[in-house]
């Protein structure tokens, strides 16, 4: 019986990793490495109303997002994804900036004691709008993460 019991263990096994094999080649987890290349030179294309979308990673390794082309001279045009908000404040002004917060989807995650609870959004007439978060629960930092260049901006959130 033991023996019986052991061998329709093992057959079921052998056909769960069959399954799986199948089953996961659709599956992000089932690509192949030329294949997750291809997507992510996809993601770095991507057409929006504000121009391309460039997903990067800048200061400290922190990822972001870079919609349209600042313009020659813009103050945009000195930004990098993870300056700390004080610092971009300094280097582009602060006064005529229409600014907000608002919380993201991960605030009400049960036990979430993760980054990107909140965000900081700043308006800025003529140029476009800067996104500011914190990587971390427990620090009052917030860095550049995503920046919107539109020369039609209003200027008002």
């Amino acid at each position: 019986m033991k023996q019986r019991v052991r061998m329709g263990g093992i057959v079921l096994g052998i056909a769960a990793l069959a399954f799986c094999a199948d089953a996961s080649a659709g599956l992000p987890w089932g690509k192949k490495k030329d294949d997750a290349k291809k997507d992510d030179d996809k993601a770095k294309t991507e057409q929006t109303d504000h121009g391309p979308m460039r997903t990067v990673k800048g200061k400290d390794g922190v990822e972001g997002e870079i919609y349209g082309t600042a313009a020659a001279g813009s103050p945009f045009s000195k930004l990098e994804i993870g300056m700390p908000q004080k610092q971009v404040q300094d280097l582009i002004g602060h006064r005529d900036a229409d600014c907000g917060a608002y919380v993201t989807g991960k605030a009400w995650i049960p036990f979430y004691h993760g980054g990107d609870t909140h965000r900081w959004e700043c308006a800025y007439k003529g140029l476009g709008r800067l996104i500011f978060s914190s990587p971390s629960a427990y620090d009052s930092r917030s860095v550049l993460i995503k920046i919107v260049n539109d020369p039609k901006d209003s200027g008002y959130r």
